[in-house]
C-alpha cells in the first residue's frame, strides 16, 4: 500500500473462519519461555498485492522473531526467535486475497507485542534445500521477461540480510483465542530495479502495512476484457490496456490526500478481488473509493463505495459475498488512451525516497487520489525507467449497488494528464515537486518529462539530522575503484552515498566519509527506534560484473541521542 508517510509492515490478525480456508505450509519453532507463564496461540502467512511485472518473485523465510518493545535493537536479547525450516514462497503468486502460511500454529507468551521481524536467507547464502528443490538459482531471485520474449533470473537482493525485515506495530497475544498473522508484501513497489554494468538487478525495499483481517471486508469486480491486451508480445504494446491495478483509497489521516489502504491486480479474465479492506475498529462499515489504473488507458475512480465485514469461507457476523462494483453482465468500461512518461532530474535526496503521483477531482473541497508510486533507484535517486502516467482524463463514477457502471470523463484539477508529485520517506518531512505538476509534453516534444524535487528534510516534529561518518580503508590500495555506501533502516535503505573519491583517497587506501541529514535523536529528543546498518557494495571499474562485493561493517549504527563517528571498515 502506498502513501505520503511511512509505511509500516503490515500486521493482519485473521477471524478463525479465514484460517480454516488456508492451506498450511512451512516449518515450525519454538522460543524459551517461563513454564508458568501463560502461553497463547498463533500462527504468521504472508500475501502480496503485485503488479504483472515480474514473473515470479521468490523469497527464502528462514525465522520469525517477535519483540514487546518498539525501540528494541535489532540485536537486543529479548527477542522471541522462531526458526522455521527455509521455506521459498512466490510473493508473485500471492494476489487477490491468497496468502501463504510461514509459521504454522505455535505458542508465543501472552502479552502484547510491537515488533516482528522476517529473516530471510540473502540471496548470497547456500541455496537451501527446498529453494534448490523449487529450482531456483539463488534464496531470493525475480524472474522477468524482455521486450524479446526471453526469460531471465536474477538475485533479489537483501541491504544488511542480518537485521531481517521489521516492522512495529502493536498485536496482542491471548490464552483464550488464537491469534493469526498475515504480513503483506508489494512486490510492484517494494522490488527496485537499479543497473549494475550492462545487468538488470534487483533489491527489495520493503516499506508496508498492517490490517486485522476480523474486522475487514472485501470488493469484487469486473472490467471490459475488449480493451485488455491479451498477449504481451513487446515491451510497450499499443492500443490495448495492461498491467491494470485496484486500488481501495480512504481519506488520510490529516485530511490531505486519499490514502491507499489495499491493492491487487486484475486477473486475465477481467476480475480482481480486493481483500482485505479494512474497517475501522468499533465501526459495521466504512466508505472507500476505488481507483483502477493501467498501461494505455484512463484512470478509472469509483467513489463512495459502501463496504461491511466479509471473509472468504463465510465467516460468522460477515456478509455472504464481497461488495460487488458490477454487475457481471456489465463489466466496468475501459478507455484507451495515449500515455506519456516522467523522471525525477537531479535525483532525489535522500536516495531511499519514493514519489506518489496524485490527481484530483475538481470542486471544492476535493483532495487529491494517489494514482502511481514509484521508489527511486537508491544509487540514482531517479527512476531507473521513467515511470508511464496517463495523458487522458479521470473517468469517474458514483457506486450504486446493482447498477450498470457509467464512467464519465473529468478533467482532473491538474488538467489532462496532469500529476501532482510528492516525495516521501520514513522519518522526513513531506515535499511537493518545486517545478509545479508534472503535464504531458507538447506535440513532439522529448520524452520523459523531467520534474524536480526538492531536498527533503528530517521531519523535525520527531527527529533530528544527525551524520554517520568514519573511513574506509582499502587492505589493497587500489582494489577497488567504485562503490556506495548503503545506510539501512529496518531493511530499507534510507540513503546512499557514492565512495569512489574516498576509495581513491591517499594513493588507494582510502579515506574518510561522512553521510549527514539522518534521522537520529538529540540529548533532548530521542528517537527510540534510530539503529542503522552500514553496508558497502564495491567494486573494480575494469570488471563491474565479477568484483562486486558486499561488505557488512559489522558496527550497529546508534543515532537515538545524537550522530555518530568512527564507523570504520576495511575492505580485504
Amino acid at each position: 500500500m502506498h502513501t505520503l508517510f511511512p509505511r509500516p509492515l503490515r500486521l493482519a490478525v485473521l477471524a478463525p473462519a479465514v484460517v480454516a480456508v488456508l492451506a498450511a505450509c512451512g516449518g515450525g519453532g519454538s522460543s524459551p519461555s517461563s513454564p508458568a507463564q501463560a502461553m497463547g496461540a498463533m500462527n504468521v502467512q504472508v500475501t502480496d498485492a503485485p503488479t504483472r511485472d515480474f514473473d515470479h518473485v521468490w523469497v527464502t523465510i528462514s525465522e520469525v522473531d517477535f519483540h514487546t518493545s518498539n525501540a528494541a535493537a535489532p540485536n537486543d536479547p529479548g527477542w522471541l526467535k522462531y526458526p522455521v525450516p527455509a521455506t521459498p514462497v512466490d510473493l508473485a503468486a500471492l494476489t487477490n486475497g491468497s496468502l501463504a502460511a510461514v509459521l504454522p500454529t505455535t505458542q508465543l507468551p501472552v502479552g502484547t507485542y510491537q515488533q516482528i521481524r522476517l529473516q530471510l536467507l540473502s540471496d548470497t547464502d547456500p541455496l537451501a534445500s527446498a529453494a534448490q528443490s523449487a529450482g531456483l538459482a539463488f534464496n531470493d531471485q525475480v524472474n522477468w521477461t524482455d521486450a524479446a520474449g526471453a526469460a531471465h533470473v536474477s538475485p533479489l537482493q537483501i541491504p544488511a540480510a542480518r537485521d531481517g525485515i521489521t516492522l512495529v506495530g502493536s498485536f496482542a497475544v491471548s490464552a483464550t483465542a488464537q491469534a493469526n498473522l498475515v504480513i503483506d508484501f508489494d512486490v510492484g513497489a517494494d522490488v527496485v530495479k537499479f543497473a549494475h554494468g550492462s545487468a538488470n538487478s534487483y533489491l527489495l525495499k520493503p516499506l508496508l502495512h498492517y490490517f486485522d483481517l476480523g474486522q475487514a471486508g472485501g470488493i469484487a469486480g469486473n472490467v471490459d476484457t475488449t480493451h485488455l491486451c491479451t498477449a504481451l508480445s513487446s515491451a510497450s504494446p499499443v492500443n490495448c490496456a495492461y498491467n491494470l491495478v485496484v486500488k481501495a483509497e480512504e481519506m488520510s489521516a490529516d485530511g490531505t490526500h486519499h490514502a491507499v489502504v489495499r491493492a491487487t491486480t486484475v486477473r486475465p479474465d477481467g476480475s480482481f478481488l480486493l481483500y482485505p479492506v479494512p474497517i475501522p475498529p468499533g465501526s459495521t462499515s466504512v466508505n472507500v473509493d476505488v481507483l483502477i489504473r493501467g498501461r494505455n488507458m484512463d484512470t478509472i475512480l469509483v467513489r463512495n463505495v459502501s463496504m461491511g465485514p466479509w471473509a472468504p469461507g463465510g465467516a460468522a457476523g460477515t456478509s455472504t459475498a464481497p461488495v460487488s462494483l458490477n454487475p457481471t453482465t456489465a463489466p466496468i468500461p475501459l478507455v484507451i488512451d495515449a500515455e506519456y512518461t516522467a523522471n525525477a532530474s537531479p535525483g532525489l535526496n535522500p536516495t531511499g525516497a519514493w514519489v506518489n503521483f496524485f490527481q484530483t477531482v475538481p470542486g471544492n473541497g476535493e483532495v487529491p487520489y494517489e494514482v502511481r508510486f514509484r521508489h527511486a533507484n537508491p544509487f540514482t535517486g531517479t527512476f531507473t525507467d521513467p515511470i508511464e502516467l496517463s495523458a487522458g482524463p479521470l473517468q469517474v463514477m458514483s457506486y450504486v449497488a446493482g447498477a450498470a457502471p457509467n464512467p464519465q470523463p473529468v478533467v482532473p484539477a491538474e488538467l489532462d494528464g496532469g500529476f501532482q508529485a510528492f516525495a516521501g520517506a520514513r522519518y522526513f518531512a513531506r515535499t511537493a515537486a518545486s517545478s509545479g505538476n508534472v503535464v504531458p509534453p507538447a506535440q513532439g516534444a522529448a520524452q520523459p518529462v523531467l520534474f524536480t524535487i526538492p531536498a527533503m528534510a528530517v521531519d523535525s516534529t520527531v527527529a533530528s539530522a544527525d551524520s554517520i561518518s568514519g573511513t574506509i580503508t582499502q587492505a589493497t590500495a587500489g582494489k577497488y575503484d567504485q562503490g556506495f555506501l548503503l545506510v539501512v533502516h529496518r531493511g530499507a535503505i534510507v540513503d546512499t552515498i557514492p565512495l569512489a573519491a574516498t576509495l581513491a583517497a591517499n594513493g588507494g587506501t582510502g579515506g574518510a566519509y561522512s553521510i549527514a541529514n539522518m534521522p537520529g535523536g538529540s540529548s533532548t529528543k530521542a528517537l527510540p527506534d534510530a539503529y542503522y546498518r552500514l553496508t558497502g557494495w564495491v567494486w573494480k571499474s575494469t570488471d563491474p560484473a565479477l568484483s562486486v562485493t558486499r561488505v557488512d561493517f559489522g558496527t550497529l549504527v546508534d543515532l537515538r541521542t545524537g550522530s555518530a563517528a568512527g564507523i570504520n571498515a576495511t575492505l580485504n
